[in-house]
């Protein structure tokens, strides 16, 4: 019997000149709570049963959520987003995730 797990998906890219800074914030701050990975130019937050991985260039920040299912993609959506656009308010940064 084979057994296959589902993984539901999205993302989101956030412009800004800053995005380097708001991955090195996220990852510092909700490191406290979750693991995190760091592969080459790539961030990954494991946390509240997915993760989001982080990549960005000069333009923008660039989000990539996935869970098991809808209930836990929202969780890590609804963290990252609260915490980023926290960090971020004086840019008036907002997160806006598109699945698939």
């Amino acid at each position: 019997m084979t057994t296959h797990e589902t993984t539901v998906r999205s993302h989101a890219d956030v412009l800004t000149p800053r995005a380097e800074r708001w991955r090195k914030q996220l990852a510092s701050h909700l490191g406290r709570k979750c693991e995190v990975v760091q592969e080459a130019d790539m961030t990954t937050l494991l946390i509240v049963g997915g993760s989001c991985a982080m990549t960005c260039d000069k333009t923008a920040l660039r989000l990539t959520a996935a869970g098991p299912d809808e209930d836990t993609l929202d969780q890590v959506q609804q963290v990252i987003a609260v915490h980023l656009e926290r960090f971020a308010a004086d840019e008036g940064l907002r997160v806006v995730w598109h699945r698939g």
